[in-house]
């Protein structure tokens, strides 16, 4: 009588999928993964040196230092982020470099209307008053595409990083229909598009592109709003809108007038096993003894 169901664990960011993993491998990258399949990525610093990142991880302090260490990690530097607040990664000597910051997420479950700020309802009233209409479909795979806008020229600060086409058609190429662009035209005339990344029961708005007449007609209203109502009828349960502070048209008035919710990420901490067991070591508090208790 007093059985229920175990609670459903949320759906991964888009950054801990193993959807993202796949993109990763095909773009080259060789990512990797703890046991317990926590996603991590290698940066190369300048001398050399390797430095493992966790993005917006599910991290547990209590088993992080074995997980490292079963992974033949334990002598690398980490960057950690937390997809939640996590104080207690002080207790493994970590250091907070980074404030938290706040993701945008809509649920998908409910009437999806009724979330909708009166501002933002009232310019998807507008939108469908232009009559524009809405094609969906698969990402074409072409660097060149009009989503990706023009390239910007290389700097030194970007030599080492990859153009978004190219980790945006590896996660394409490995993960066949999950990459969805919605495109809104005034007859034929193409005058903003978005794309939406699929991955597991949940969707990551990545990018977007509109012209003055898609501002005009406030197109982008329309096609956030046909991804919402497309992504509930096929059954996701979280879309993610990015993070707070996001550029034109991704505005933070923008996105929470969809219905969505900010909340924290842990913020970024610097953590190298060797030194914090040390400094542990030599200074050992309450949660250090905790951690360590005697025989």
């Amino acid at each position: 009588m007093f059985d229920s169901a175990p609670p459903r664990s949320q759906p991964r960011p888009l950054l801990q999928s193993p959807a993202f993993f796949r993109a990763l491998t095909a773009a080259g990258l060789r990512p990797a993964r703890l046991a317990d399949d926590t996603l991590l990525t290698t940066r190369r610093l300048p001398g050399g040196l390797r430095l493992s990142h966790i993005p917006r991880g599910a991290l547990d302090p209590a088993r992080l230092p074995d997980l490292v260490a079963d992974a033949g990690l334990r002598n690398r530097p980490f960057l950690l982020s937390p997809d939640r607040p996590c104080p207690a990664l002080r207790r493994i000597g970590a250091l907070r470099t980074g404030c938290e910051r706040q993701v945008i997420e809509l649920s998908l479950q409910g009437d999806l209307s009724a979330g909708l700020d009166p501002m933002w309802r009232h310019r998807l009233g507008h939108a469908m008053r232009h009559d524009l209409s809405v094609t969906r479909q698969n990402l074409p795979m072409d660097p060149g595409h009009w989503i990706f806008g023009t390239p910007r020229p290389a700097t030194r600060h970007r030599d080492r990083r990859l153009p978004a086409s190219v980790l945006t058609l590896a996660y394409a190429a490995a993960n066949p229909g999950d990459a969805k662009l919605f495109t809104a035209f005034v007859g034929t005339t193409r005058i903003a598009a978005t794309l939406i990344l699929l991955h597991g029961d949940a969707a990551t708005w990545h990018l977007a592109r509109t012209t003055p007449h898609g501002h005009a007609r406030a197109a982008h209203y329309l096609l956030v709003w046909e991804a919402m109502q497309w992504l509930a009828e096929h059954g996701y349960e979280r879309f993610d809108l990015g993070p707070l502070e996001g550029p034109a048209p991704e505005t933070a008035t923008f996105r929470l007038g969809t219905g969505a919710m900010a909340r924290p990420t842990g913020g970024t901490w610097a953590w190298w096993p060797p030194l914090a067991h040390r400094r542990l070591r030599a200074h050992p508090g309450p949660t250090a003894s905790r951690m360590h208790p005697a025989p």
